[in-house]
């Protein structure tokens, strides 16, 4: 008899089988381990503005990525204007970094408040509804974490980009020589290896603000 059809094969096969269904499983749980509950209002009132700065940030690296690869792979006859439109679009990125750091500090203490409002609240419900009442909390504080998580890994992208950019900015503002541009040119490089890496988790905090906040 062929050994390959043989009836002492088939529980090997579906061993098999089922060690592959426990490793896809367990794929498919580390995959989806993010959570993305809803959180209240209450909560989510600072994240509005908090997307509406990580957009607006997203499309002022791209300016100024731009205007970085303007300069060194396009250099013009007069490099001022392209030295002054990336020191300018620099200066802009920063500020407006400095503002979500404030109000990303802000969203989280007022979440540290209601989180701990929320939990005081439950004391005063009968036991099933504080036990359902605690569930969605520690949901909420979850997806809260998640938040965090993706803005942690965001900075650390966008910190090395935005210090090299600053260097960069520092220098030009002192020689405005094409012999410069050229001491320069190395660290805008390395700056714009970031540059994809930033987009992405830009839209992994969005996407996860956009859930906490149910999607509106």
């Amino acid at each position: 008899m062929n050994p390959k059809t043989s009836p002492q094969n088939p529980p090997a096969l579906i061993q098999t089988l089922a060690a592959l269904l426990v490793a896809g499983f367990g794929l498919m749980t580390l995959a989806g381990c993010a959570t993305t509950a809803e959180l209240p209002p209450q909560i989510t009132q600072d994240l509005g503005q908090l997307r509406g700065q990580l957009l607006q940030g997203k499309a002022q690296v791209q300016t100024t990525c731009n205007a970085a690869r303007d300069l060194t792979q396009r250099p013009q006859a007069q490099l001022e204007p392209q030295i002054t439109q990336l020191v300018k679009a620099i200066a802009g990125l920063s500020d407006l970094a400095t503002n979500h750091r404030q109000q990303f500090t802000t969203a989280e203490e007022r979440a540290d408040a209601y989180f701990a409002h929320w939990d005081k609240q439950m004391s005063q419900l009968s036991a099933d509804l504080a036990e359902e009442g605690r569930e969605r909390r520690a949901e909420s504080m979850e997806s809260f974490a998640e938040l965090k998580a993706r803005t942690q890994e965001l900075k650390k992208e966008f910190r090395p980009f935005m210090l090299s950019l600053l260097e960069v900015s520092r220098y030009l503002q002192t020689d405005t020589t094409a012999a410069g541009v050229r001491v320069v040119t190395p660290r805008i490089k390395g700056a714009l290896e970031y540059e994809n890496a930033i987009m992405a988790k830009i839209d992994a905090v969005v996407a996860q603000i956009d859930a906490m906040r149910g999607g509106k």
